[in-house]
């Protein structure tokens, strides 16, 4: 029997971090799911792990378990579509992309399929498991969080975002682009492709693009900020790339290019009613508090 969601997960050289992935699926309250790994040319086979051999016996005892490896490193952005075309080959409904960095809280996939019913793309927040970066001015979370603002020629007033921050309650809000990990409706797949060739190997900044791209084809996203896929911060898997910082600035100005390429429909799109002026004029203004 087919199962709803297909869970697909990048991975490169974190072995240790992907087999606390796995677990963290291994007790979902929600389990109809297959699980993708596709391995992007790593250099240290998963397989000489224990804990992750471990994990995958376990898994299998109940999911179908599928697990490639490219024979040469595409980077983030190819390596993304890779696997998407290659679970799109099966029948499931909806898809689960899931950093492999990353924890989930038991209740990740529960509380996403809730925000089905009403969008395309469902999100959650990616807190640190260490401490945040920031803390939110909770008075105004709600209006600023993975939202946008733009100017009349398509520069960034502010882009919201919400890795590195601290979160306390469940609140169900739209959202014009997400962050990490999402369940995605196959109909969304079936029009929008990931990512510009543009984007560098480093791939900072895909899930922004793409984003733009399924509202630009009418897709709506939302967020939940009860769904916690905890941030691992861990250095393996090291700087994949040496140059990481510069690659960075290279896809940060893909994104802008994007932007204003498409700035009357994604103005269009990012509606601005609720979000107080002087969040469009000083980003300063309590919106963040560095600890």
């Amino acid at each position: 029997m087919v199962k709803e969601i297909a869970v697909l997960i990048n991975t490169k050289d974190r072995v240790t971090e992907l087999g606390m992935v796995l677990e963290s699926l291994h007790f979902q309250t929600y389990q109809d799911f297959d699980v993708y790994i596709l391995d992007d040319a790593g250099n240290n086979p998963n397989t000489n792990y224990h804990h992750f051999n471990c994990i995958i016996n376990l898994m299998k005892r109940t999911h179908k378990v599928f697990m490639r490896k490219t024979q040469f490193p595409f980077g983030v952005s190819r390596v993304r579509q890779e696997i998407v075309d290659w679970a799109m080959k099966g029948d499931y409904k909806y898809f689960l992309r899931i950093d492999d960095d990353v924890v989930l809280e038991s209740d990740f996939i529960e509380r996403l399929l809730v925000l089905m019913q009403d969008y395309d793309i469902a999100s959650g927040v990616t807190p640190p498991m260490v401490q945040p970066t920031f803390i939110r001015n909770s008075e105004y979370i709600g209006k600023i969080i993975n939202r946008v603002i733009l100017d009349k020629d398509g520069e960034y007033i502010m882009n919201g975002d919400d890795c590195g921050m601290s979160y306390t309650d469940s609140v169900i809000l739209p959202a014009h682009h997400f962050r990490s990990s999402a369940l995605i409706k196959r109909e969304v797949h079936e029009k929008v492709k990931y990512y510009p060739t543009r984007l560098t190997k480093h791939g900072f900044r895909e899930e922004q693009i793409f984003s733009y791209k399924a509202q630009i084809e009418g897709f709506k996203i939302g967020i939940d900020t009860g769904a916690i896929a905890w941030h691992q911060q861990t250095p393996s898997g090291g700087e994949r790339f040496p140059d990481s910082n510069e690659l960075v600035k290279q896809n940060q100005q893909v994104l802008v290019d994007f932007t204003k390429e498409h700035k009357d429909k994604l103005n269009e799109l990012f509606t601005h009613e609720d979000i107080p002026t002087k969040l469009q004029l000083q980003k300063e203004n309590n919106l963040l508090m560095k600890t």
